[in-house]
């Protein structure tokens, strides 16, 4: 019983790790996507008018974007759902 309990352990410290490293990637992810938005917008007070046609002949894909964002969102908020869950289960082997 001790071996399983040691490989559990082990498991769920590896599935620890990538959960957080997923965690990280994501964050950084998202920062690199808010410099991009604002060099869009920054942009945008130059060109206004091409903007707006430019936002205009692509909004199916913002609207796609904008629910792509809400699901990979609800992956981060389970992503970290997850790291509590997994850190609680490790604190019952030490």
């Amino acid at each position: 019983m001790t071996n399983y309990k040691d490989w559990h352990y082990y498991k769920l410290k590896g599935r620890l790790e990538k959960a957080q490293s997923w965690e990280k990637d994501f964050l950084e992810t998202e920062r690199q996507i808010a410099i991009s938005d604002q060099v869009t917008q920054a942009l945008g007070k130059e060109a206004p008018i091409t903007y707006f046609l430019t936002n205009l002949l692509n909004f199916p894909i913002l609207c796609l974007t904008f629910i792509k964002k809400g699901l990979i969102y609800q992956s981060y908020k389970k992503c970290k759902k997850e790291i509590e869950l997994i850190q609680e289960e490790i604190k019952k082997y030490e």
